[in-house]
């Protein structure tokens, strides 16, 4: 990962802040962020992490930032989930428990 600065994500953050992460799977090289409310917001990456990567930071949503090379949900209690992206845009999609789309980016 390079320097790039990481910006907050004034359309995400508001629609997902306080909402709970309480899985992440892998489909391939997509992460799969599952919510407490159960929508899913799906994260196209270059690769999926080794079998031996430590597990991932869940928890409550407090805000996302976005560079053009990752995206991070910084969480309650102050952790944060860092997650590389596979481009600059057309990675990020979130659908509510009924499938309907809330976000793409």
């Amino acid at each position: 990962m390079s320097d790039a600065r990481m910006y907050r994500n004034q359309k995400l953050t508001p629609i997902i802040k306080g909402r709970t992460i309480t899985q992440l799977t892998w489909d391939g090289p997509t992460a799969l962020l599952h919510f407490d409310d159960e929508s899913t917001l799906r994260i196209h990456t270059s690769a999926a992490p080794a079998s031996t990567a430590p597990p991932a930071t869940l928890g409550k949503v407090k805000a996302v930032r976005q560079s053009i090379e990752a995206i991070a949900f910084d969480l309650d209690p102050d952790s944060t989930l860092t997650i590389m992206l596979a481009e600059a845009t057309s990675c990020v999609m979130l659908r509510d428990a009924k499938g309907v789309l809330q976000y793409a980016d």
